[in-house]
Parts: C-alpha cells; structure tokens; sequence
C-alpha cells in the first residue's frame, strides 16, 4: 500500500514526524511517498534548505520515496499547487493521500461539498469584490451563505486539506484520504514555544538555533547550522532590471492582474529597503506577491501553466528512495525522471517544466557551478 504526502519540508520537525508515525501506527506495512516542493515553496520563497538536504531528512525519518513538485506548481495559488500534486498522486497510484487538519475532518468535508456546489456563485462574487484578496472573498461569501461557517475552517493547513479534497473530487480519484490532526501549535505561529512543531518558528528563529537544538530532529539541525539557504539579494536587482531595463510584460506572467506592474514599479523606486513590506496590501498577500516576482524573473505564462495542468502527467522527479522500496507500480503509469538525466524523451511542455527547476538553481546558487548541485544522483537510503 503507497500512502502520499503532500509536503515543503521548510524544514522538516517533529510535527512532520508525528504525521509520519500515524500513519504507520495505522498502516504499519504501508509504503509513504512525499510529494516535496524542491528548493522554491509556496509562500514564494526559497526553501531554507535545499532538495537534496531535504530528502535525506525525509528518508531518514520514515519517507520512502520522494517526488519532486516542479518549481513551477511550487510557485502557484493554492489551488494550482494542490491539484497539480493530487494529479501526481492519483497517476502514481496512491492508495491515500494523507495531509494535516486542524478542524475535525466531518466539518472540512462538509465545507468542502459547501464550496464545489457553489463555485459559480463564488466566481461570480469574487468579480464583484475586486479589491479584497481571494481567501477574504472566500470567508466574507461563506460567512453570508454557509450556516456552519467558523474561522476555524481558514486556518492554513485546513485551506489546503480542502484543495486536496476538491482536487480528488474533480479528478474523480480512487484515492482516498487520511486526515491527521495537527499537534501543539499554530502552523505560522513564530513563537519560539512551538519550535518542535512550527515551520515559520524555525525559519524565524534560526539566529537562535543553537538555543532550541534539542527540540527539532538532529538532522534538521546539523542541515540549518551548515547549509541553510539565505535569500538571494539579487533578486530585486533582477526585478528592477527586467521592469526598468527590459521593460518586460507581466501581462502573460501567471498570477498577474492589471495594475501589478504599477504597484511593482512605485515600490522598487519608493523604498528598496522595505519592498516586501510595503507591496502588500489587502488585496494581495505578501505570499502571492512573491510568488509573482519569482514567476516574472524565471518567465512563467499563464498559458503554459494552464497547458500543463489540464495534461496527463508525463513524468515525474525522483529525488531518493529507500533500496526496498518498488518503483515498478509508478513506472506503469509516467516516465520516472532523475537529476542526471537528459531531457530528450520528454514533450515540449515537460522540458521546460522542468528547465524552470534549472532557472531555479541558478538563482539560487549563483556563484557556484550549478550543474555539479543540480546533477546530483538520486539518493538511495
């Protein structure tokens, strides 16, 4: 039995293994493939540890097969990142998909039914609402029209239980789900008191970790203390250069809406130092203004984006496995692609898809010869 996990590992901690460790008290002989964001995640931000690191914590720590998500789905709305994932899952030939609540799971499913037969009316409201963001439309329409409504149906790992669901509900999966309730914090609390089991905590606290060693896993450690990823300064510099210097449309850029460019440009010239900051407002998140700046530099369009997920899924990313794990039930249904390989047998569309995680790369490690990291074997536990 495969069981999937929708996962960032931005960086893995015990909160992580805790989900792990239930889903092998429940399936002890199961098999757990994650389903990992790479080196860019979806708050649009790099991974503070790279793919490779990342996937030795995960097999060390029960994973038994990693997938790569494409730095392009990586870098997408919710939406677009859960449906891509559940689509790989269901072509593998997952027989669940496990993921994170923080609600019981009967309300999530209900809401979720809530917001399927209710599409159209919430598209529609949404066109009348232009000037609030996205998720507030989704809270203000339901709290008018869903009698169950709570906000606790909005915490993070709730939104994204309830992507996964319609996800499977559209594609029409045989997989069924496996809802593990989150343990002792909030997922963006930064708070040092939920280091164990908060992502954000330690991203937002690494100046300190050598004070909270002991309550994330030793491998996580010794990763962040010697190979964490910094932000790449040049990024604005590349953003300026491409507004000012090449004058590049964001037109066809995905996740761009008319007057993005202006906000982009009357920040940059403003105040550089606070950019980040002073871009948001409510109608665009920090996150999703982000994810635009990286999609722009890197030259996402929304038509390729849109090619792709509306395709059969042609080939995924092995990035480890353990030795006893059996890739023959994925190998039935997509082509197995690994780092060190040519791109000569994919279509089009699947080598650049994955040319965009080489583009990443480079941002990245900008100063390194990025074909020796990207290169790298897959990585057999």
């Amino acid at each position: 039995m495969n069981i999937a996990i929708v996962s960032e590992y931005n960086p893995f901690h015990f909160g992580h293994l805790h989900q792990i460790d239930q889903i092998k008290k429940i399936f002890p002989e199961s098999n757990i493939i994650a389903i990992m964001s790479g080196n860019v995640v979806q708050r649009g931000e790099f991974s503070i540890l790279d793919k490779l690191h990342k996937t030795k914590i995960a097999l060390e720590h029960g994973i038994d097969c990693v997938i790569e998500i494409p730095s392009v789905f990586s870098l997408q709305s919710a939406q677009n990142f859960s449906y891509y994932a559940i689509k790989v899952i269901d072509t593998i030939g997952c027989d669940y998909v496990s993921f994170g609540i923080e609600t019981e799971i009967k309300d999530l499913i209900s809401y979720k039914d809530f917001l399927l037969e209710n599409e159209s009316n919430i598209k529609q409201f949404i066109l009348e609402n232009k000037n609030i963001s996205y998720n507030k439309n989704i809270m203000i329409f339901s709290k008018q029209n869903y009698s169950e409504y709570s906000d606790e149906i909005f915490k993070s790992n709730n939104i994204l239980a309830l992507e996964y669901m319609k996800s499977l509900d559209k594609l029409h999966s045989k997989c069924k789900i496996l809802p593990i309730r989150r343990v002792n914090s909030e997922y963006n609390s930064n708070s040092l008191e939920c280091i164990s089991y908060s992502a954000s905590s330690i991203r937002s606290n690494l100046k300190l970790l050598e004070e909270f060693k002991d309550k994330i896993p030793s491998l996580t450690y010794e990763y962040l203390k010697h190979n964490s990823i910094r932000s790449n300064k040049k990024l604005l510099d590349i953003l300026s250069y491409k507004l000012f210097v090449e004058k590049s449309e964001l037109d066809n850029i995905t996740g761009y809406e008319k007057g993005l460019d202006n906000l982009l440009s009357n920040a940059l010239n403003e105040n550089y130092d606070d950019f980040f900051e002073n871009i948001k407002n409510k109608k665009y998140t920090k996150n999703r203004l982000q994810r635009l700046i990286l999609n722009y530099i890197l030259g996402v369009d929304k038509k390729f984006v849109d090619d792709i997920v509306n395709a059969d899924i042609e080939a995924v990313r092995l990035l480890g496995f353990k030795k006893n794990f059996d890739l023959s039930a994925i190998k039935k249904n997509c082509k197995i692609y690994s780092l060190n390989r040519d791109f000569s047998s994919l279509s089009d569309n699947y080598k650049k898809l994955f040319e965009y995680d080489i583009k990443v790369s480079r941002l990245i490690y900008s100063t390194k010869k990025v074909n020796d990291f990207y290169n790298f074997p897959v990585i057999k536990k």
